[in-house]
């Protein structure tokens, strides 16, 4: 069965993310089809219901409700992986700025028998490996602190203003992009939940409302009619043959 997007201007590339996605069960797949074979049919016959009130909305209902569908699709679709590749280059440059920073300082430290400061400022490398993302965040702030008012003193260690300000700008991106997987994920997760709202609301407005009133054209206009019940059943895109629209409710 050919699908044609006739309500709205999508991309091919949205089109591709509504109908092969894994994120959308077979179930939901099956259904959206069927709610475009609905609205090709209504848009292909619009004339016929021009003075119905009541149809021509529900229709309008039906197409604003398969634009949401594509809409919180492509939420879905986003791919979150770039996110964490952006975090995994930061931490490892904020690594190696903390290690380089934390050496000096405690050359500097042995130099002049601060062993307070050596203490405070003792990290190894696996010390920042194994540390989690907001405690390598707090490291990094410590040592800049301490390194701020030497920083005429470390300058033969190189550190230099310039390093300690590249140091803090690489350690604010980094507290920046700790919590932007979650928050995508999570957005994901919402736009699944919204998808399963316009779905059963759509199913429930075409079986109570948009089925009874094309009753009206069983007679007058039975070939409408026709189309209107053929588009109304769901086809198994698995190929395992057809089923009521009633009977197929989305997860």
């Amino acid at each position: 069965m050919e699908i044609i997007f006739g309500c709205c201007n999508f991309s091919w590339k949205t089109i591709l993310l509504i109908f092969k996605s894994p994120l959308m069960n077979k179930t939901q797949i099956n259904k959206l089809r069927m709610f475009e074979a609905v609205n090709l049919v209504l848009t292909n016959h619009a004339s016929l219901f021009s003075q119905l009130e009541d149809l021509v909305l529900g229709h309008q209902r039906l197409k604003n409700g398969i634009l949401q569908i594509a809409q919180y699709r492509q939420v879905q679709e986003t791919d979150n992986s770039g996110l964490t590749e952006v975090k995994i280059d930061l931490r490892a440059n904020v690594i190696t700025q903390e290690l380089q920073l934390s050496a000096a300082l405690k050359s500097y430290a042995n130099s002049t028998n601060n062993k307070e400061l050596k203490t405070k400022a003792n990290y190894s490398r696996s010390d920042l490996i194994q540390s989690a993302d907001p405690v390598l965040y707090d490291i990094g702030i410590l040592l800049v602190n301490l390194a701020t008012p030497l920083q005429a003193e470390l300058s033969k260690y190189f550190v230099t203003v310039e390093k300690l300000n590249e140091l803090g700008s690489l350690l604010t991106d980094f507290h920046a992009a700790i919590p932007q997987k979650r928050v995508a994920n999570s957005m994901s997760k919402v736009s699944t939940g919204n998808i399963v709202e316009v779905f059963n609301s759509l199913s429930k407005m075409l079986k109570d409302e948009m089925d009874v009133l094309m009753l009206l054209f069983e007679q007058v206009e039975p070939d409408f009619y026709k189309s209107y019940k053929n588009a109304r059943l769901i086809i198994d895109y698995s190929g395992r043959g057809k089923v009521e629209a009633e009977t197929a409710v989305p997860d």
